[in-house]
């Protein structure tokens, strides 16, 4: 949610509205971040991203039929990740 946004900009959004030039990545978004949630495409999350997120994170990697980021990967560089994915042949499947 940024400063500026016109459409669909409620009073409850606008108070946690930041200042954004339009050209920040999820790579800038993602460190301390307690909470993924994607529905984006496949491959969008790396590994990298996730070692920068904070304690515990979930991870609600959404996308099918290939997710943000395969849940081994994501355990691989954060065990104590909680990892749920939209696919039936993974644990933590939701839909």
């Amino acid at each position: 949610i940024y400063k500026g946004r016109d459409a669909n900009m409620e009073q409850t959004k606008a108070a946690y509205a930041i200042e954004d030039n339009g050209q920040r990545t999820l790579g800038d978004a993602i460190p301390n971040a307690d909470i993924f949630l994607g529905c984006s495409g496949p491959g969008v999350l790396t590994q990298d991203m996730v070692k920068t997120m904070a304690r515990d994170p979930l991870i609600m990697a959404l996308a099918n039929p290939e997710p943000e980021i395969l849940p081994p990967l994501a355990k691989a560089v954060r065990p104590d990740a909680i990892i749920c994915t939209g696919r039936s042949d993974y644990p933590n499947q939701v839909n």
